[in-house]
């Protein structure tokens, strides 16, 4: 989807636009942070605009505030081995959101992280996603994290992967965390269970 492999078949289109190439509009978020060790948590936010041209005021303005948008302000300065798995993750979704991109691709970002910190990532990710309207599509296996973070959720079959239902998720947003306790929440993931039991 976002171009950094020749497709197998199928097309996938942004605004009608064939995706054969990676594009400026689409940003990724890989499992791994991938943060240059040698470069601090800013210098890593500003990769992005520093692959494009010559970095500018505005563009440290805006690894400023997208830092604190993630909740790292106080630690722009520090380096990937001094800040924790979620904060070194937190970094990586502040150099996504410097690109700018409409369309954010997120590869399971929270999977290695440990439950607590997981659960507050979510939280910040629904903040910022609200605050900034970009698509986001996110992969994961916690099926918890897929409807509380969804609009919609598409329950992929194992190999060969293939959309086996779309479910909708109509909760209003912003979505506080308790929303996973509720009746409505249970039922969905029930219904995610019953799809991929029966593939």
């Amino acid at each position: 989807m976002a171009g950094l492999i020749e497709k197998t078949s199928g097309d996938v289109k942004v605004n009608d636009d064939l995706v054969t190439k990676p594009r400026t509009d689409i940003g990724m978020m890989f499992q791994k942070a991938v943060l240059l060790d040698w470069r601090t948590a800013i210098e890593n936010v500003l990769l992005p605009s520093e692959m494009k041209h010559r970095i500018t005021q505005e563009d440290k303005d805006k690894a400023m505030a997208s830092l604190e948008l993630v909740g790292l302000k106080g630690f722009e300065f520090h380096f990937p081995k001094q800040l924790s798995g979620g904060m070194q993750q937190r970094v990586a979704l502040a150099r996504l959101i410097q690109t700018g991109a409409d369309i954010m691709l997120m590869d399971e970002p929270f999977g290695a992280l440990d439950e607590f910190t997981r659960e507050r990532l979510n939280v910040e990710l629904m903040r910022i996603v609200g605050e900034l309207k970009a698509t986001t599509l996110f992969v994961t296996h916690n099926i918890q994290e897929a409807i509380y973070l969804a609009d919609r959720v598409m329950v992929m079959t194992p190999r060969p992967g293939r959309i086996a239902e779309i479910i909708e998720v109509e909760f209003e947003r912003p979505r506080d965390i308790s929303i996973q306790t509720s009746r409505e929440f249970n039922i969905i993931i029930e219904q995610v269970r019953d799809t991929l039991g029966s593939h």
